[in-house]
């Protein structure tokens, strides 16, 4: 007897979720502003945009935020998948360049933020493309109705879109999170709305910044302006001290170690020393960052091994490069928010850190001296790449057997 036999055999009832009362659930996913507008740029990413426009039009209640790009487009059927919730499974396989996991990003981003979801998008030789969620609606009807239209006074909102040969526009309507009730001329009001641009802004360099320098790179604009990279380890200064780069291996797959221990601060100049600082500040910002396929997970934490963040080891910052098909390893979660390394490497983990914070206590504590880490240490444990009768296999350099 088949499994479908089976299944039609089975007395059961169907538990479908209230649409209302899940999508305010689903508001609930702990986004803020910053990390909702990264999701959409992920998105972008994903879709092999070379420019992303972000346009904020302040108008108190009625305030909008619309995110556009010039990548590949979708057509109608592809944009419906992409608005249903759930619209990837997060077991499946998918691009080693993916950067989204459980096709829930571009709706709970959204909804965190607004009630009125619309995205219009444009595929070189199909025809354009929109889908609305209302939430309003939703609650009104009962259903996942998904709308076809929008009021024509949205129309200017999607002039970005219109230049494009192809390219998605996403537009947040109805920003109840952020202007509920607030007035146009209400100026506290519009001063909290600017400095919650600019943390954006702050936030989209940081998380962004493997992407927007180098041949390839991408461009990010906030009305208007481009947003500059920021390199959290000051890869280009002659004082900088990058240490050796370790392979971990988690499930078959390389997890890439690289330490960096920054300038004392009498090796930068004040203008190098407050950009070297950070969103969050020189002590807040050491520690371990997770990236995963080059977009920034988690920007300085060391991660529940035992260390506290303290003046004399600020200027430690590790870089952990993993691939997305270790997802499930690290916990990632839906909002790109949270990293949690596997059991089998904390160990790993924590050793690199220890050395990487003596180095920066030392050099902290000796204003600079260049102090150089041992490769004949017992604590060190790089693992090397190797080819052996046409077998892939990686190995101590210390160890004249390799593992499979």
């Amino acid at each position: 007897m088949t499994d479908a036999i089976v299944d039609r055999e089975r007395d059961f009832d169907l538990a479908a979720p209230n649409p209302s009362a899940m999508i305010e659930s689903l508001r609930a996913f702990g986004y803020d502003l910053k990390t909702a507008i990264s999701d959409l740029i992920d998105n972008s990413i994903s879709a092999n945009a070379r420019n992303i426009w972000i346009d904020a039009n302040w108008a108190g209640c009625r305030t909008t935020i619309c995110v556009t790009d010039d990548g590949l487009g979708m057509n109608r059927t592809e944009l419906l998948e992409a608005m249903r919730l759930g619209s990837k499974n997060p077991l499946d396989p998918r691009d080693s360049a993916d950067l989204g996991r459980f096709g829930l990003g571009l709706k709970t981003a959204s909804f965190s933020q607004c009630r009125n979801l619309t995205v219009r998008s444009k595929k070189s030789g199909e025809s354009e493309a929109q889908y609305c969620w209302d939430l309003e609606y939703v609650t009104k009807c009962g259903e996942w109705r998904v709308l076809k239209e929008i009021s024509p006074e949205s129309e200017i909102l999607f002039n970005r879109l219109a230049d494009q040969v192809t390219g998605t526009a996403v537009l947040w309507q109805n920003m109840d999170r952020l202007v509920a009730g607030d007035e146009t001329e209400d100026k506290k009001a519009l001063d909290l709305f600017l400095i919650q641009l600019e943390e954006v802004k702050r936030h989209l360099a940081m998380v962004f910044h493997r992407f927007l320098k180098g041949k390839k790179s991408i461009k990010i604009f906030m009305n208007d302006r481009a947003i500059d990279s920021w390199d959290p380890f000051l890869e280009n200064h002659e004082a900088n001290q990058r240490q050796p780069q370790e392979i971990l291996i988690v499930s078959g797959n390389k997890v890439i170690i690289t330490p960096f221990v920054l300038p004392h601060h009498s090796k930068l100049s004040a203008e190098e020393h407050s950009l070297a600082s950070g969103p969050r500040g020189w002590n807040s910002h050491q520690g371990f960052y997770i990236y995963r396929n080059y977009r920034l997970l988690v920007a300085g934490d060391w991660l529940g091994l035992g260390f506290q963040k303290e003046e004399h080891y600020k200027l430690a910052r590790i870089q952990v490069d993993i691939p997305n098909s270790l997802d499930e390893d690290w916990a990632i979660d839906v909002r790109k928010a949270r990293a949690n390394p596997p059991k089998a490497i904390r160990g790993d983990l924590k050793r690199i850190a220890k050395l990487a914070r003596q180095t920066a206590a030392n050099i902290y504590r000796h204003r600079g001296k260049i102090v150089a880490r041992k490769h004949s240490s017992p604590d060190m444990f790089v693992w090397l790449d190797k080819r052996r009768h046409g077998k892939h296999f990686y190995c101590s350099p210390f160890s004249k057997v390799g593992h499979g």
